[in-house]
């Protein structure tokens, strides 16, 4: 029997969550990694950041994608900002490297920096990166800027310098999100990812999924005052139709002390992208009207694998 597009969704979504494999592969190599960095030090603490720790996080594609999985080494606090006689950047990755390094399997796959973090390839295309960090208890930034409040928040190195990344309270931000909308958005986040792994690779996970928090649940809030059926399919487009405008905007999570998360992008990058959700959100709104046999191969064309080909 042929494939219906909201069942091609549902094969789609099942087809982005980690499998077994994938979730003892990160539970493994962190207590690994944990094991031996905690007991060289007590006072060292790790802990999963980026999509992992968001939930966020899609399988790599059957074709050599690398795995990546980061972890956080808190190596202490700042309680002050110690001008020249410091810690530098530098010393902390060195730090983290040297550590890594006393460990006779890993010093043989040789540890390389690339800052901000210190990167552990294994030969099963697993990657581990280890970002080097420290807890804010300063409550402000080395040029005076005021980072309240003190004790969340974490100090990392970053072009040689440093800088705050608040992933503790951005993943409970998303969270919180997800929940107050029936659990959505990380799915809708995953989907989204799968388009940008196949359309515009070069835009940063931690941007889509923050353009993802502050456009799905205004979406859901406004299908519920319609009382339009929500689906995956309806809030994808939505997503791509609204984000055509946000993407020119700066984008943060409020309240958060991590740095907007479309610093790194160009504004004629954003313009570009801008007219590539304008292509895309009528690509999706075509499917609306079009036989499901027809359909799910247009899908495939904006997610490409893991969504069903219709064949």
């Amino acid at each position: 029997m042929a494939l219906t597009v909201a069942q091609a969704f549902d094969q789609f979504k099942s087809r982005l969550e980690l499998n077994q494999s994938f979730q003892d592969a990160v539970t493994t190599h962190h207590n690994a990694i944990r094991s031996w960095i905690e007991s060289y030090s007590t006072n060292i603490k790790t802990q999963l950041i980026g999509s992992l720790q968001r939930k966020t996080r899609i399988p790599p594609r059957p074709n050599g994608d690398t795995f990546d999985i980061d972890i956080l080494i808190v190596l202490g606090s700042f309680a002050r900002w110690v001008p020249f006689v410091g810690i530098s950047p530098t010393l902390a990755l060195k730090e983290v490297e040297h550590i890594v390094a006393q460990n006779e399997t890993y010093e043989r796959m040789g540890p390389e920096t690339d800052s901000p973090a210190i990167i552990v390839e294994y030969q099963d295309d697993i990657k581990i990166e280890l970002i080097p960090a420290y807890v804010d208890q300063v409550g402000y930034a080395p040029n005076g800027t005021p980072t309240p409040p003190v004790g969340r928040g974490y100090w990392i190195p970053k072009n040689n310098r440093w800088v705050l990344a608040d992933y503790d309270y951005d993943a409970y931000y998303i969270s919180e999100a997800n929940k107050g909308i029936g659990g959505y958005l990380i799915p809708t986040i995953k989907m989204l990812k799968s388009a940008k792994r196949n359309l515009f690779q070069d835009m940063q996970s931690y941007h889509l999924e923050l353009l993802a928090t502050s456009i799905i649940p205004h979406t859901i809030k406004y299908f519920k005052e319609q009382r339009w059926q929500i689906s995956y399919p309806w809030l994808v487009y939505y997503f791509f139709l609204v984000c055509k405008d946000e993407i020119l905007k700066e984008v943060n999570i409020p309240g958060s002390k991590s740095s907007p998360a479309d610093g790194y992008m160009t504004l004629v990058r954003k313009q570009e992208i801008s007219r590539l959700f304008n292509k895309i959100a009528s690509h999706c709104k075509t499917t609306f009207s079009i036989n499901d046999k027809d359909a799910i191969p247009a899908w495939n064309k904006l997610f490409s694998v893991p969504f069903p080909s219709g064949t």
